[in-house]
């Protein structure tokens, strides 16, 4: 694993995809596959974790009209919940990175771990959001970070992996706050399979309408 202390050494083990910033976009949305904490992942063209999110940046791409440019990343050392804490690091330096070099906010959108690290990283001063699928909470995880973001939480309520009802309490939590944060329950499981189409239009929606509000 790498350390988080050298941000060239930490994004060493990401592979990042091509930005195509248009001359009306309006906001980055940055794409978190999910994955296991301490396996390193296949290559990408492999990586179940990293496909199963392909169909999103081009659904982003439509729902906006080329306002939002969406980049999808690989982390080659596994999912973003390093024991470490490389993950959170590297998803903060990329929000960074895309920021400074696109002038433009970013709107997280994550699935699983990746959705996990959406919602840790949220508080980012470049974040307009944070849209999570499906995302690991933790029955510690902070939320009062999160309070004058935007947040949208789509979670499949027969998932047996990351608990919908975690989901469900966070966003009230941020609710009773008075944040701008909702949660949908869809039919199915942890993977997006059932019906993958409408997962990736509502993700799509999601991070436009939190471009807009952010």
């Amino acid at each position: 694993m790498t350390t988080w202390h050298d941000p060239d050494n930490l994004m060493a083990a990401i592979r990042q995809g091509r930005v195509r910033v248009g001359p009306h976009a309006q906001a980055v949305a940055l794409i978190l596959h999910g994955g296991r904490a301490v396996e390193p992942r296949p290559r990408r063209s492999r990586d179940v974790s990293y496909l199963r999110m392909l169909p999103f940046a081009p659904a982003v791409w439509r729902a906006s009209r080329g306002r939002v440019a969406p980049v999808l990343v690989h982390n080659q050392e596994g999912g973003w919940i390093a024991p470490t804490g490389s993950g959170l690091a590297q998803t903060r330096e990329l929000v960074r990175r895309l920021a400074h070099e696109h002038g433009l906010p970013v709107v997280l959108l994550g699935h699983s771990s990746g959705g996990w690290a959406a919602l840790r990283c949220g508080d980012e001063e470049a974040v307009a959001g944070s849209v999570a699928l499906a995302p690991w909470i933790g029955e510690e995880d902070p939320d009062d970070h999160l309070r004058e973001k935007v947040v949208r939480v789509v979670h499949g309520e027969a998932d047996t992996v990351c608990s919908p009802q975690r989901s469900r309490d966070f966003i009230e939590r941020l609710r009773s706050a008075g944040a701008d944060a909702t949660y949908q329950g869809l039919p199915g499981g942890h993977a997006l399979l059932e019906r993958p189409r409408r997962w990736h239009v509502l993700a799509a929606r999601a991070v436009v309408e939190v471009a807009a509000r952010g």
